[in-house]
């Protein structure tokens, strides 16, 4: 539940409702300890009725659930519940503590505390992460999109980037077994060598310009498409190395899912092709944003959530106890 300005009237309503009922009995506890001349136990009256208030708010506690499931009858709204259940929830344990006559007692009173500690403190973990993860999620996750759909939108990003490495260097197979024969490497080689120009005066002096000056340009094309083609198998390499991270967010995520990390394996990547290949490295890296944050969302997802299970299982326990509790002390009272 978020806990902001719009809100807060709401809230100050359970808070104030909730510390009055603490103070008022704790004053009175108090009184009735000093007039005894020591800290009142759990079978005095101050203790008891302390005792009391203090389960009938943890069965309070307990009716969220059905009230949750009986949303649609017209009783009190599940917000204004759930504002008393934090509040209330959370005065309970000094109550508690109040009523024991502020020591541990046996060990079912000792696991009783216990377990409402552990309940208190799991509900207070989740209503501080249901507070900051939303707002996590709107700065660091611009690119949000519905958590059940993660998978299937994985899939689409990596069905976008095949089909743009196909569009733009050809089939993998294809571009994998292109090679350039070994008598035009040697060729290429003997005529370009190092210095295209100076290849170049060395022809045009032997006599032959027109002819060099044809296999020169033949050779530049050659070169291009070479260059083209060493383009295309760095691009599908690269990719080969991306796309598990594009499919589950998880592989390759010490690289590809830090923010600078990818950004470096990018710019290596930039300088070992051409200025030409910024048409498939730019989509690529754009779509690997995009699996980052999938990913960033899906843990932030899950830490939304995680407390409530704990909560759930600690609140039922506690409720184990307190009947037990209540069984043993009206036996023994």
């Amino acid at each position: 539940m978020l806990i902001d300005r719009s809100s807060w009237r709401m809230h100050a309503v359970a808070i104030t409702l909730a510390m009055i009922l603490f103070l008022g009995l704790t004053a009175w506890y108090l009184a009735e300890s000093w007039l005894a001349g020591r800290l009142l136990g759990g079978g005095s009256l101050p203790g008891l009725v302390l005792g009391s208030v203090a389960a009938m708010i943890i069965f309070f506690e307990m009716g969220l659930w059905p009230r949750k499931a009986l949303r649609r009858m017209r009783l009190v709204r599940v917000k204004y519940w759930l504002s008393a259940h934090i509040w209330f929830g959370i005065v309970c344990l000094p109550i508690a503590i109040v009523h024991s006559g502020f020591h541990w007692g046996g060990w079912l009173s000792t696991l009783l505390i216990l377990a409402l500690v552990l309940t208190v403190a799991s509900g207070a973990i989740g209503l501080a992460l249901q507070n900051m993860i939303p707002r996590m999620l709107l700065k660091q996750v611009p690119g949000e999109t519905i958590y059940g759909e993660i998978e299937n939108i994985s899939r689409s990003i990596v069905l976008e980037a095949d089909q743009l490495l196909n569009a733009t260097c050809g089939t993998r197979d294809a571009v994998m077994t292109q090679q350039l024969g070994i008598g035009e490497m040697t060729r290429f080689r003997e005529l370009l060598g190092s210095d295209p120009e100076v290849q170049m005066t060395r022809m045009i002096v032997i006599g032959a310009p027109r002819e060099a000056g044809r296999r020169r340009e033949g050779y530049q094309e050659s070169r291009a498409a070479t260059a083209e083609q060493d383009d295309s198998r760095s691009l599908w390499n690269a990719y080969d190395e991306l796309k598990p991270f594009l499919l589950d967010g998880v592989t390759s995520g010490r690289v590809f899912g830090d923010p600078i990390r990818a950004s470096g394996w990018f710019g290596m990547l930039r300088q070992a092709c051409s200025a030409d290949a910024e048409r498939v490295i730019g989509p690529l890296e754009r779509l690997t944003d995009q699996r980052r944050q999938f990913s960033l969302q899906k843990r932030l997802h899950h830490w939304l959530h995680m407390w409530l299970p704990y909560h759930i299982g600690l609140s039922v326990g506690l409720c184990v106890l307190l009947l037990a509790h209540i069984v043993f002390a009206l036996r023994y009272w």
